[in-house]
């Protein structure tokens, strides 16, 4: 499958994969089971960080501002 085949859908399910995110860590907290409440963290770490990559790895690039354009900016 390419990587674009689905553009649309992909900041929706990085918002999706935050929102799951946020969920693990309040299902971890609750429960608070020792040790094992790090596997419940660092998995939604992981989750929240490829999550928030899908969200806006699609923002387009700011335009440079190259020499020319800074000398008319100041005159």
């Amino acid at each position: 499958m390419p990587r674009d085949a689905y553009p649309a859908k992909t900041p929706l399910i990085g918002m999706f994969m935050v929102f799951a995110a946020i969920a693990i860590v309040a299902v971890t907290a609750y429960l608070h089971v020792g040790w094992y409440s790090l596997i419940g963290y660092g998995l939604a770490a992981v989750i929240a960080v490829v999550g928030f990559i899908f969200t806006f790895r699609d923002l387009p690039a700011p335009p440079a501002q190259g020499p020319s354009e800074e000398r008319e900016d100041r005159s």
